[in-house]
Formats: structure tokens, C-alpha cells, sequence
């Protein structure tokens, strides 16, 4: 029994970075269910979105620091940046878009159109990741534009529902200064989305050349 245990310690140990991983996509994905179907528990949702952030921060440091890296967590946490970000920016903007009411209209179908547009690439982010490196096999590791992008985009998500808890919760009025700066960042988090992309596609096209470069190496070998 002694044995069953340690042996259940060290699994557990081995594998902490990854369930701390998979604890964003449970809190993500509950997150959601708890938006679409009791859209008034906004305190509970920002509870979850805070946990999201969290774990964010804590799995790549603590599989560090055990030295439990790995190409299989690198590609659960990219999977469960997507799974937070992608349908909770989705979300907010279009279920709980009315916090922008009193605003011009063609700079709220701005601040969608940018939602839109990060969440297309984002998209695009994680075809590049499951078929261009796990699919030809090769280290997946998040480049300093997506690291930056995945932060921002977090911080657009805690501010959106930092002002509906002040308006619905509190009765705050929203400070429309506050739009502007959710508009901003969203502008940001879409220029570092695509210069995340475009490092993703270069360091593929490298990988490419790198490959064709060996196999014609090896053709160029006498039989």
C-alpha cells in the first residue's frame, strides 16, 4: 500500500504542470457554460477567469522547475490558451456587448470587428501548432510575440468583466474611457497575434529547409 502511494506521489508530481494545464480548459470550458446559461453570475465567471490566468502562469513555471517540460504540455497549454481566450472574447462582446450602448456604433462593430479578427488568428495559431509541429514531429515552443499576445489578450478579458461587475453587482456606471482602453488593447493583442503568426510560419519554413537540406544530403550519399 506504502508503494501504491509513493508510486501515486510521484505521478502526481511528474504530471503537476500538465494537470494544472488542464485545470484552465475545465475552468475555461465552465466558464462558458456558466456565461451562456446564468449570465448574472459574474462574480463566479470572474473567479473562473482569474483561475484561467493563473494556472496560465503557474504550469510553465512549475514544469520548469521540476524539469518536466515537454512537447505534449507545450501543446496542452497552447490549446488551453485558445480554449480560454477564443469563445470568452466571443462571449463578452457579443452576449454582453450592451456595456457599450452608449457609444458611437461604428466604434462598437470596431471594437467586434477587432474581436473577430483575434479570434480568426488565434484559430490560425492552433492549426499551425497541432498539424505544422506536432504533425511533422518537431519542439513547439511559444514565441515571444504569442507569450506577449496571450497576456494582452487576458488583460481584455479580466476588464471587460471588471466593468460589468461594476455596472451590474455595484451599480457602477461604465466609464467609457474604459471602452477606449479595451479598444486599444484589442488593437495590440491583434498586431502581436499576427506577428506570433508570421514567427510561427518563418520558423516553420526554416524547419522546411533545414529538412530538405538533409535529405538531399543523404541522397547525394553513394550507395
Amino acid at each position: 500500500m506504502e508503494e501504491l502511494i509513493k508510486i501515486m506521489k510521484q505521478k502526481l508530481l511528474e504530471n503537476l504542470a500538465d494537470l494544472i494545464t488542464f485545470s484552465r480548459l475545465f475552468a475555461s470550458i465552465w466558464l462558458l457554460i456558466t456565461a451562456w446559461c446564468n449570465p448574472e453570475q459574474l462574480l463566479f465567471m470572474a473567479v473562473l477567469a482569474g483561475t484561467a490566468v493563473l494556472t496560465d502562469f503557474l504550469d510553465g513555471k512549475i514544469a520548469r522547475k521540476l524539469e518536466k517540460t515537454s512537447k505534449f504540455g507545450a501543446a496542452l497549454d497552447q490549446l488551453g490558451d485558445k480554449v480560454f481566450v477564443m469563445p470568452s472574447l466571443g462571449i463578452l462582446v457579443f452576449k454582453y456587448g450592451w456595456v457599450m450602448n452608449n457609444l458611437p456604433s461604428k466604434l462598437v462593430n470596431f471594437i467586434k470587428a477587432l474581436v473577430v479578427l483575434l479570434i480568426f488568428v488565434e484559430f490560425l495559431q492552433l492549426i499551425a501548432w497541432w498539424i505544422f509541429f506536432l504533425g511533422r514531429k518537431l519542439q513547439a515552443q511559444s514565441n515571444y510575440w504569442a507569450k506577449i499576445k496571450t497576456f494582452s489578450a487576458f488583460g481584455v478579458i479580466i476588464i471587460w468583466l471588471i466593468l460589468l461587475i461594476l455596472e451590474i453587482e455595484f451599480k457602477k456606471p461604465v466609464i467609457q474611457s474604459w471602452i477606449y482602453l479595451i479598444a486599444f488593447t484589442l488593437i495590440v493583442t491583434d498586431i502581436l497575434a499576427f506577428a506570433a503568426l508570421k514567427t510561427y510560419y518563418e520558423h516553420y519554413i526554416e524547419q522546411a529547409k533545414i529538412d530538405k537540406d538533409i535529405k538531399e544530403k543523404k541522397d547525394e550519399k553513394p550507395q
